[in-house]
């Protein structure tokens, strides 16, 4: 069988051992959607008078998205780990496949998950408000950034899982960065009511630049700079993790 083919198969076993559990799936789509609604409900009408009247929810939706992106590289992590202890890596290792093929099954088909929660989220989000205003290509462009957030993430997740010695090590070392992540960023609050020798750092947050992206691409607003910021993330971390994960596996 080719590369992709293998991928394919890979990822496929990923979605169905996801799809089969319905503790990883409410886990997945539930936490993101009592985050929206609860920060909505406590910061929506504060941070709208600081915008001057703005929608909350056309910023604060975009983040939560992103978060549950990121917040499933968790899932990642810890199930590349039991994968990696349960033999069932051993037992690809003595098969003929490529091992290119076993690390991108496991980023390809857990993209795609993420990309399917992100869809749930939005879908829901749309019952408190949250628009798209751009038309047909806006949405798949939005879809699109998150995937190419996601992919940064995923990435994270299998070298952190071939690193660690325990699932605890996994979920720890994962889910630290990813909350300061969500609360460093612009999703929240805006960027100027942050104290000023902090405002550079949540400008460069990789969670800032992509949720900007997918404010314009929702509600319009700048789009080009922002994706092209994030952008450059992602190859940051493609041309650093994707290399180190590879090694790591052989």
């Amino acid at each position: 069988m080719s590369t992709i083919t293998e991928t394919g198969l890979l990822a496929g076993r990923n979605l169905r051992r996801f799809a089969k559990s319905p503790q990883l799936v409410a886990d997945a789509v539930m936490f993101p959607l009592i985050l929206l609604f609860l920060m909505l409900l406590v910061f929506g009408e504060l941070v709208g008078a600081a915008t001057h009247g703005g929608r909350y929810i056309d910023r604060l939706a975009p983040v939560i998205v992103l978060f549950s992106a990121a917040y499933g590289a968790v899932g990642t992590g810890v199930g590349f780990f039991t994968d990696l202890r349960s033999g069932i890596v051993d037992r690809f290792r003595s098969m003929n496949i490529s091992r290119l093929s076993v690390l991108a099954g496991r980023i390809v088909g857990d993209l795609v998950r993420a990309v399917l929660v992100a869809a749930v989220t939005t879908a829901v989000a749309h019952l408190a408000g949250f628009r798209f205003t751009g038309g047909p290509l806006a949405v798949l462009g939005f879809f699109a950034v998150v995937a190419l957030f996601a992919w940064i993430f995923l990435w994270l997740a299998v070298v952190v899982a071939m690193a660690a010695s325990s699932e605890q090590a996994v979920s720890g070392a994962l889910n630290t960065p990813v909350t300061l992540l969500l609360f460093l960023s612009s999703g929240f609050v805006p960027v100027e009511q942050f104290p000023g020798w902090l405002q550079p750092v949540v400008r460069a947050n990789p969670l800032s630049l992509a949720g900007d992206a997918l404010v314009g691409l929702s509600g319009g607003g700048p789009v080009l700079l922002p994706v092209l910021f994030t952008g450059a993330w992602a190859v940051a971390a493609t041309v650093i993790l994707v290399p180190l994960a590879v090694r790591l596996y052989k």
